[in-house]
């Protein structure tokens, strides 16, 4: 019988392969650079290589794997197993991954979107377990998204479902990359937090910030949610706004799906109770009054390892698994 599942996060600059049990524990794993403008094959060849070093560091051949769990960047053709074009893989454009790397390995391998992977991981043995409906927001770069609903990843018919960072907040709002205006990551992500915040720095604003810039430093997220908690006013403004957004977006959420769980991950999340607090806190100023079924919103627990381990997940989720 099968012991254990691969599960492969395909990033823009790592590649992060792990050797993940049946509860969902991580026996080993090995994160490598990747260099995708080498190509997709390439990328595979190393897929294949570490997924092999893996296995022999511990004594296991492919045959005692149920199959190996892939998440990568969309958007994707997940019935086809394709990655239709990847901003942060340059030149992957229709690459069928999925079929290309099960042909290399002589395994089943099940393709998903990197936010559903990283969803699934915290609904598994993360944040989100023993709840049937499950959302996830990994608040990085952007704004990544996971719906769980009855317990399986929505896809939607296009495959592209939970693109929730893409939700519009602020309708003729900032400028996003994905050629709308006004999207939730514009206002709620790591990314943007610390963008707003340098922006007013050097516009002029006061602001304790403005220390960073004068030492060499780049103002991050972590800085303006510390200089928040410090009360410095213009970092309290923008760490408040974002934190209404989210809140925005988890009422928006509820309505959609009423999921059980709102799951907060990414960089953002390392603020703890203090991004909690103040999402709660907008969440029951902005509820409404008909019915009180707001979800339970948490921090993610899994870190770096969600996406690894909700791939593998996926894996040991196939019929065949059981």
């Amino acid at each position: 019988m099968p012991s254990a599942a691969i599960g492969i996060d395909l990033g823009g600059t790592n590649l992060k392969v792990a050797v993940v049990t049946r509860e969902g524990l991580i026996s080993a794993q090995r994160t490598c650079p990747v260099d995708a403008v080498r190509g997709p094959s390439l990328v595979i060849a190393d897929m294949v290589a570490a997924i092999d070093e893996l296995l022999a560091e511990n004594s296991m051949k492919r045959a005692d794997l149920v199959g190996v769990g892939l998440g990568a960047p969309g958007p994707m053709d997940l019935r086809a197993g394709r990655i239709v074009q990847a901003a942060n893989l340059p030149g992957w454009i229709d690459v069928p991954l999925r079929d290309e790397l099960a042909g290399a390995l002589g395994l089943p391998v099940i393709f998903d979107n990197d936010g559903n992977a990283a969803a699934y991981g915290e609904f598994w043995v993360g944040a989100g377990r023993g709840a049937a409906d499950m959302v996830m927001l990994t608040l990085g770069t952007g704004v990544g998204a996971g719906v769980i609903i009855d317990g399986r990843v929505l896809h939607g018919h296009f495959d592209n479902a939970a693109e929730l960072g893409h939700m519009i907040v602020v309708p003729n709002g900032l400028p996003c990359s994905c050629g709308q205006r006004g999207c939730l990551e514009q206002y709620a992500s790591a990314g943007n937090v610390a963008r707003r915040a340098r922006g007013a720095v050097e516009a002029g604003e006061s602001s304790s910030l403005a220390g960073l810039i004068h030492t060499g430093e780049t103002i991050e997220a972590e800085h303006v949610a510390e200089h928040a908690w410090g009360g410095d006013s213009l970092a309290r403004r923008i760490w408040d706004e974002a934190c209404l957004y989210l809140a925005i977006a988890c009422l928006n959420l509820q309505h959609a799906y009423n999921p059980a769980k709102v799951v907060l991950g990414g960089g953002m999340s390392q603020a703890g109770d203090f991004l909690l607090d103040e999402v709660r806190g907008h969440l029951e100023q902005q509820k409404w009054s008909l019915h009180d079924d707001l979800p339970e919103v948490t921090l993610a627990t899994l870190g770096v390892d969600a996406g690894v381990i909700g791939a593998a997940g996926l894996a040991w989720q196939r019929p065949e698994a059981a």
